[in-house]
């Protein structure tokens, strides 16, 4: 275990907020906790409450939505985060949750409450089809599986596709730019010293 933590502490802590945070649902009540931490467009626009954009990124609407984010948190990340470091990896997740969680901001009806990791973990998914894309020379291909599988992720019922979108959208341009970055540092083989 403290070689996991060594090597993926990004993953492992961001697991560890979304399960802490799971744990209060629990003890408080979904509803409560949902009403107190989700993105409710009409509190954060009108109210003021813009850290809702971030606290939406942790809180969760049930056991099969926590569940599953968190499996795809650490298969996901552990990958990403290995390829480029903690720090860019980080990056990555919370840049794309925010883009994502604007985009909702902005588009969903006010009374619409929004939460979950998901605009996160399409950001990952999104950068590590990019990175891949870059060094393989082969951005189409990436494209098209980014396409495919945002396409299937939307296709459930009170999924906010919007702020997939927005994750998806987001990951790949950053993870655009670190495949170049890691392009130059294997060519000059000093990548094994940046990560």
């Amino acid at each position: 275990m403290k070689k996991v933590w060594k090597y993926f502490p990004g993953t492992l802590t961001l697991l560890v907020l979304i399960t802490l945070v799971f744990a209060y649902e629990l003890i408080v009540g979904f509803n409560r906790a949902i009403f107190q931490l989700a993105q409710i467009n009409f509190l954060v626009l009108y109210k003021g409450e813009w850290w809702r954009l971030i606290t939406a990124i942790f809180v969760h609407m049930g056991f099969v939505h926590f569940a599953l984010n968190a499996f795809w948190l650490f298969y996901l990340g552990i990958d990403l985060e290995g390829v480029v470091g903690t720090k860019r990896f980080l990056a990555v997740f919370f840049i794309s949750a925010l883009v994502g969680n604007v985009l909702s901001l902005f588009t969903l009806p006010l009374d619409v409450a929004s939460g979950g990791a998901s605009g996160g973990l399409f950001g990952i998914v999104g950068a590590s089809l990019a990175i891949e894309g870059v060094l393989r020379r082969n951005m189409s291909k990436a494209l098209m599986n980014a396409l495919f599988l945002f396409l299937i992720n939307s296709i459930f019922p009170g999924v906010n596709i919007i702020a997939h979108f927005g994750g998806l959208a987001t990951g790949l341009a950053l993870g655009y730019t670190y495949g170049k970055w890691l392009k130059r540092k294997l060519i000059d083989m000093s990548y094994w010293s940046f990560v």
